[in-house]
């Protein structure tokens, strides 16, 4: 061998130790394959998750490189976790946590004795909207067979319906938001922003069933939040153990509307002052969609400095909301009046009516509830954890290990 070879060889064991050094691989390792870092290919033994470093291999095996592989893998299980919070219950849906559980304020604060909730849950802060219930149909009815009449001709019809039927379109498309708004709407309006109407309380069950089963299949309609069995009318069906997507009760709706965290207010805009009816300035507090200021709803969340203590939009007027309370014979408890309530029959101490089941008209949709689930950051702190803690019990073992050796 050359004198030149030589000093090459030598200064290459010593930086190949050096960087193992700093990694603190096994000394062992150390004189085996000490070129394959200079070489186009790994060598067998150094090949997969084994090899260091060297980044057109694998991700690495030294300690510096084992830390970025725990937070590429974080980063990635943060990511997958929050598409699954988006996506779980299949169309968007923006949700306010309604907290403060058990609380239903003092006597003089809240006469009617609604409000009684005793755990912390979550509220649609919108009424549902026409989008999002196309997006129902075509998912449970892609051939347009309309199952248990949860599409009904008036949404269609009427100037005040959202949603068109065209049965030649192809399969998955057959519903569809109509284009523009309604003649006299305020500027701005969209049918497909606007909340649903037309639907019975079995169709919104049906809608918050589908969620509740991840927003997939026919069969999903009839089962989840409520068993259904196919009843299109008759008494209301009451909430299935374990749902997490449902309409809410009216204990639940009651506190959404009106509870401010120390006690309730008179009007479900966060006021104890009588609200403006006006469709003009959407921006102006305490004001709202009733009294007959219009003839048929307004977008959802319009009103955006007049909602409740919690961030709930429209809980007085636009349309009338439905709850899974049942009522006399075959009534639910109907809650927030619309855009013809008055606000004397809408305010904290007399806030709910009684419909038929099967009711669907103009000024009547409905709003979803739902369990709180963790934290797409919490769960992301869990994977994290979890692999620190793997890494620091595979580093336990090897010293355990080296000091029965010595």
């Amino acid at each position: 061998m050359s004198a030149g070879m030589g000093i090459y060889r030598d200064e290459l064991d010593v930086s190949y130790a050096v960087d193992f050094g700093r990694d603190r691989e096994p000394t062992q390792k150390r004189s085996r394959h000490p070129e394959y870092r200079r070489k186009g290919s790994a060598p067998a033994r150094v090949n997969g998750l084994h090899c260091r470093r060297n980044k057109r291999w694998t991700w690495g095996s030294g300690r510096g490189a084992r830390m970025q592989n725990m937070r590429a893998f974080a980063g990635c299980l943060a990511f997958a976790v929050a598409s699954l919070a988006v996506n779980a219950f299949g169309v968007p849906i923006n949700y306010n946590v309604v907290g403060n559980p058990g609380n239903t304020g003092n006597a003089s604060s809240n006469p009617s004795g609604l409000g009684a909730v005793s755990s912390v849950f979550k509220m649609a802060t919108t009424e549902t909207t026409n989008a999002q219930y196309v997006a129902f149909l075509n998912s449970v009815d892609p051939n347009g067979t309309n199952p248990n009449s949860i599409y009904s001709s008036s949404m269609g019809s009427s100037i005040n319906g959202g949603i068109s039927f065209n049965a030649g379109a192809g399969a998955g498309s057959k519903y569809s938001v109509k284009a523009g708004a309604p003649t006299g709407a305020p500027a701005g309006t969209s049918y497909g922003s606007m909340p649903v109407n037309f639907v019975t309380w079995f169709s919104a069950a049906r809608f918050v069933n589908w969620l509740n089963n991840g927003a997939t299949g026919t069969s999903s309609t009839e089962s989840g939040a409520y068993t259904l069995a196919n009843a299109v009318s008759g008494p209301i069906v009451a909430r299935n153990p374990g749902a997490q997507v449902f309409l809410p009760s009216a204990n639940e709706w009651y506190k959404a509307a009106f509870f401010n965290g120390s006690s309730y207010t008179t009007y479900a805009t966060n006021s104890n002052s009588v609200p403006t009816a006006q469709v003009t300035n959407f921006s102006l507090a305490n004001s709202g969609n009733f009294s007959d200021v219009t003839t048929l709803p307004v977008n959802a969340e319009s009103y955006v400095n007049s909602a409740s203590a919690y961030g709930m939009y429209d809980m007085f007027g636009n349309v009338g909301e439905m709850t899974d309370s049942a009522g006399a014979g075959n009534n639910f408890v109907s809650v927030g009046g619309g855009y013809a309530a008055i606000p004397s029959a809408w305010a904290a101490t007399a806030a709910q009516n009684f419909r038929l089941s099967t009711a669907a008209n103009v000024s009547n949709g409905f709003r979803v509830a739902a369990v709180p689930e963790p934290g797409t950051i919490a769960l992301a702190g869990v994977g994290i954890g979890g692999l620190a803690g793997l890494d620091w019990m595979k580093r336990r073992k090897k010293r355990l290990a080296a000091r029965q050796a010595g």
